[in-house]
């Protein structure tokens, strides 16, 4: 089972950090069978990942972190 990364999880990772897990679920998407809880972690995942990044890219919405 693939693990979902939380906001929690990757608050004070490093742009660069969350440059590469990005990376690394997008391959593991296209991995994965439709309609399966791998697949719907890793999207909920990448979704996550991609607010973190948007958060470090603009420090002024720093509360779209917080949820």
């Amino acid at each position: 089972m693939i693990k979902l990364l939380t906001m929690h999880e990757l608050h004070g990772l490093t742009a660069q950090e969350l440059g590469e897990l990005h990376q690394l679920f997008s391959l593991l998407l296209i991995e994965t069978e439709p309609d399966t809880p791998d697949r719907r972690n890793i999207l909920a995942s990448l979704e996550n990942l991609e607010r973190a990044m948007g958060c470090q890219a603009r420090p002024e919405a720093r509360r779209c972190c917080k949820r």
